[in-house]
């Protein structure tokens, strides 16, 4: 019997002790998760037989494996923040003070996490274990902002089992619209879109006692970097290019309205511009800008947080 594509959906659990996969039940699928992918990478060595040209059975190396998907973000203006906050970002190294969540420079533990994954495919679980990830951040200008992510892990082997059934969120996602500030250095950025990359860099730590050769992942490195195509400005409203050309950061501020009076801000307090080039919007002239998010003066682990605050 074939198994539907569309019939999947997605858990995910922080693990107690890195590594060490967690249990997941319909408890851990409160995703609205979309376009869900599991592929593993298994490395084969090969084996040249002797005295033909014949090879021998080749050998497995080091088992990991990839989740892609994509969600929303659905809040209700409360302090009880969305779960794809409290669950996934903490294993792409962003952790949660006081509603404010700012990235930390530190191996999983006690702060950072790793996460058990399970994607469930008509009947078939796919697994992986001691994983942490990255994502990118999509704002489209009067359209729902989604979040994809990308998750690197230990591969566990599928087995049979019956498809969970999720507790779906059911308030409503935030879109980029009624957005109370969107400036560079106080001045207003009106774009058609902002990509904002975590820019995380995953690898995998080996450990010979284990059956696939690792035991969990780890973040080695962060770049994160903000894409906007403002209209363009004249000199004196903004002068962008001397901006670029002598280095000097400003300010992106981004803040979001929730339900009611809450709002989401996103705060990158020392944007560096790393390139500018023309683009033509609807033949409006537009400047495509890459920023990088640098480090907030002497204020380690800084250069881009989310500030929750609710109703």
């Amino acid at each position: 019997m074939p198994l539907l594509k569309k019939i999947r959906t997605l858990a995910a659990k922080i693990e107690a002790t890195p590594g060490t996969a967690e249990s997941l039940t319909a408890s851990e699928g409160v995703f609205n998760a979309y376009d869900i992918m599991l592929q593993p990478s298994i490395a084969m060595t090969d084996r040249e037989g002797s005295g033909s040209f014949n090879y021998l059975t080749a050998i497995t190396e080091g088992q990991t494996a990839t989740v892609t998907f994509r969600t929303d973000i659905p809040w209700d203006g409360t302090a009880t923040e969305p779960t794809i906050f409290s669950v996934l970002m903490p294993a792409c190294g962003w952790t949660e003070t006081t509603n404010v969540w700012k990235p930390r420079s530190e191996a999983p533990g006690t702060n950072v996490k790793t996460l058990t994954l399970g994607v469930y495919v008509d009947g078939l679980l796919k697994t992986i274990k001691g994983a942490v990830g990255t994502w990118v951040m999509t704002l489209p200008t009067g359209r729902l902002i989604t979040i994809e992510w990308t998750f690197t892990g230990v591969y566990v082997e599928p087995t049979s089992t019956a498809i969970i059934a999720p507790t779906y969120p059911t308030t409503n996602p935030l879109k980029f619209t009624s957005a109370a500030a969107c400036t560079f250095n106080s001045v207003a950025m009106p774009v058609e879109q902002i990509t904002i990359t975590a820019g995380n860099e995953v690898i995998m730590l080996e450990d010979p006692t284990q059956a696939s050769g690792f035991i969990h992942g780890i973040i080695v490195d962060r770049r994160p970097t903000i894409q906007a195509n403002p209209e363009s400005v004249l000199v004196a409203t903004q002068n962008r290019h001397n901006i670029w050309t002598t280095y000097t950061p400003y300010a992106i501020q981004i803040t979001l309205d929730g339900p009611s009076t809450s709002t989401l801000g996103i705060t990158a307090p020392k944007a560096q511009i790393l390139n500018i080039q023309e683009a033509d919007r609807n033949r409006v002239v537009v400047d495509d800008i890459e920023f990088l998010c640098t480090k907030n003066g002497a204020t380690q682990n800084e250069e881009l947080y989310f500030t929750f605050t609710p109703t």
